[in-house]
């Protein structure tokens, strides 16, 4: 839909609130004479300034340029704000010219049916959108190690409408035990780290991310242990750096790779630099059957 369609759109759906939210706050306060002839003229006039000047506050707050697939707290701040400058300004109206009568209880009663219908027509838009229309039914059920900052952009990113990914977030682990049993946009956090391999076989996880990008060598190779006993697949996150510098996205996810497990970066040999001082020499490598002296002799 065109930007401004949209708008024209948002535009109608809050007069029509607005107009119901007037209509309900004034039976509320009078029902015993809501009756059309007995409804004051300044009733129609705080209806139709209460409309003019929400759609003054929306533009200038920006309401109607909302993405509200991403709404959050903020989208919540900006309703507030549109919706009580409103009133605000439709009481000033009312004691400007209606002889300085207020109709306070009924504008109280009205704030509050406007905010509760104009933020629930935006979130039971989102809601559908997520429950009926989004078809994700063929995506990787996926599982997120860490409910901290990162797993919440991973989750947020796998459930937003523009993801072309073919994961779909379906669970969270994170040791910490306070956010057992909660819920991140709708995902619940089933267990720690060492219930993998049974949350894994009980809600069917295909694919595994590990999004905890400071964790240490140690912890990356529990998690790494847990995850190999299951045919899951795992990817991980890259480095903090990159996360605090906003250059990583679900597109970044990427293999675990043995150096993840150096904790320290992989240090490359220089053969060129020393080849003069070794070549045809006799070399002696202490420790040649570990690891580290066994790819020096390769």
């Amino acid at each position: 839909m065109l930007v401004k369609n949209r708008i024209i759109l948002l535009m109608i759906l809050d007069s029509l609130i607005i107009v119901a939210a007037v209509a309900l706050g004034y039976w509320i306060i009078h029902s015993h004479v809501f009756v059309a002839s007995y409804v004051p003229n300044v009733i129609y006039m705080m209806t139709v300034a209460i409309v003019i000047f929400h759609h003054l506050y929306a533009m200038i707050f920006k309401l109607y340029y909302k993405v509200w697939e991403y709404a959050s707290v903020g989208e919540l701040i900006t309703i507030f704000k549109v919706v009580t400058f409103t009133i605000a300004t439709a009481a000033i109206m009312q004691l400007l010219f209606n002889d300085l009568i207020l109709y306070k209880r009924m504008l109280i009663v009205t704030w509050m049916i406007y905010m509760i219908f104009l933020g629930g027509s935006r979130f039971i838009w989102r809601v559908f959108r997520d429950r009926y229309i989004r078809t994700d039914e063929n995506k990787k059920r996926t599982l997120i190690v860490g409910a901290g900052n990162a797993g919440a952009m991973i989750a947020r990113q796998l459930n937003s409408e523009q993801n072309l990914s073919e994961l779909r977030p379906v669970a969270f682990v994170d040791d910490n035990e306070q956010k057992h049993h909660l819920q991140m946009f709708n995902i619940p956090v089933l267990g720690k780290v060492e219930d993998i391999p049974e949350i894994v076989h009980e809600h069917d996880i295909q694919h595994i991310v590990i999004a905890i990008p400071s964790l240490k060598n140690g912890q990356l190779q529990k998690i790494i242990d847990k995850c190999n006993e299951t045919e899951a697949t795992v990817k991980m996150l890259p480095r903090i750096e990159d996360l605090m510098t906003g250059k990583v996205s679900v597109s970044h996810l990427k293999n675990v790779e043995v150096e993840d497990l150096l904790g320290r970066e992989p240090v490359e040999l220089d053969i060129d630099a020393i080849s003069d001082s070794i070549t045809g020499e006799v070399i002696l490598v202490t420790g040649a059957g570990g690891s580290i002296g066994s790819e020096l002799c390769r």
